[in-house]
């Protein structure tokens, strides 16, 4: 139960560095790469990897502007052998300012022996 939590915990630290270094697409390798990916924000819903890829494509067609995201976790906990959910407090700073941040669950589940997020609400 342990590994699957550390693992979890090890993938979002490899996903918030690839962030940090302005690489969107490797950031995005942490998500489930199916159309049944699910995003969920104040603004609704948004269906599909790729869909999702393309929204964080228009909002940061800067890479110079993603900033620093930085998290603190909240709650994590393994639900099955093959899914762990995470809730963490995040923030994206640019220049000592807040650009965005709040509260984020995932869902992670293990696909063809790797963790990836299936689901993310973040709000």
């Amino acid at each position: 139960m342990d590994d699957a939590i550390s693992e979890v915990k090890q993938a979002l630290d490899g996903q918030v560095a690839a962030w940090n270094k302005g690489e969107l697409e490797n950031a995005m390798d942490f998500y489930w790469e199916s159309p049944d990916m699910l995003w969920i924000s104040r603004n609704g819903t948004e269906k599909g990897w790729q869909e999702v890829l393309e929204m964080f494509q228009t909002d940061f067609t800067d890479r110079s502007k993603m900033g620093e995201y930085t998290y603190e976790p909240l709650h994590i906990e393994q639900v099955s052998p093959e899914a762990v959910y995470y809730v963490y407090r995040w923030k994206i700073e640019l220049q000592g300012r807040k650009l965005m941040g709040g509260v984020s669950s995932q869902l992670w589940k293990k696909v063809d022996g790797r963790w990836v997020i299936t689901s993310e609400h973040a709000s």
